[in-house]
């Protein structure tokens, strides 16, 4: 946990067991604050012919992700993301290679099919009642990303992700994952010695109105995560920073 996926290890994996059809990986891991180096990993899938599918849930919209330069398959992202709207709607991108895969599939289809999905869409429909206001929360985000353009917008995720690495320093804590693999949308703290995570949560929400996350599974009370993704400026970070420096001596058991 904290480490970027070993390309060489797919490579050993897919050498191994010929059966392979496909290499499922997460772009950007946010319980721990990991981006994995995607273009290295679709040339190592791609160099077996294999399928490549990926978790951009929590980079698509935030971290650059060229979908056909890094040859990628199957491609899904949420709506509650970098998309800046509830959760409720998930996109899906697909390649030919992975439309020929799914003609000859034989796994059971009876919550998701996409050859149903892509008949509904050639009719501007969805097969079942989709949520309808987060499309029209998505046509307003949408609306701003365009204005904003992508490349400022990656940009402003690498500005804000820097801030929040160096504010956090400055305050004597450490990064959880290595530095050359943090993220740009979420960053993991280490939670020093007799830091009380839960408690420096519940200081921050009912006292500074400022919501951070704490680790999750047997990272549970070993780190606190801190969310920038989407609407979020410099100025967040600081506010964030300011509320951190107040609550850390308090939380200290």
């Amino acid at each position: 946990w904290g480490k970027p996926v070993d390309p060489e290890a797919i490579n050993k994996a897919l050498k191994a067991d010929g059966d392979i059809k496909a290499v499922l990986v997460t772009h950007n891991e946010t319980s721990t604050g990991v981006t994995n180096d995607l273009s290295t990993m679709s040339t190592v899938v791609k160099e077996f012919d294999k399928l490549l599918l990926v978790d951009a849930i929590s980079s698509l919209g935030c971290i650059d992700l060229p979908v056909d330069d890094w040859r990628c398959d199957v491609v899904i992202t949420g709506s509650q993301k970098g998309w800046m709207v509830p959760p409720g709607l998930a996109m899906v991108s697909m390649s030919e290679e992975a439309w020929k895969a799914h003609a000859h599939a034989k796994m059971p289809r009876f919550y998701w099919d996409f050859t149903k999905a892509n008949d509904y869409l050639g009719k501007g429909q969805t097969p079942w009642t989709p949520a309808i206001s987060i499309f029209y929360s998505l046509d307003t985000t949408l609306d701003l990303m365009f204005n904003e353009g992508l490349a400022n917008i990656f940009a402003r995720h690498a500005r804000v992700a820097q801030s929040a690495r160096d504010g956090v320093r400055s305050l004597g804590l450490s990064l959880f994952p290595e530095e050359g693999c943090a993220s740009n949308t979420v960053t993991a703290v280490n939670a020093f010695d007799r830091l009380n995570v839960p408690k420096l949560a519940k200081l921050l929400r009912e006292e500074h109105d400022v919501v951070i996350a704490g680790g999750q599974s047997k990272l549970s009370g070993r780190i606190f995560r801190i969310g920038h993704l989407g609407w979020v400026e410099e100025d967040d970070i600081k506010t964030v920073l300011e509320a951190l420096a107040k609550t850390l001596p308090q939380a200290r058991e």
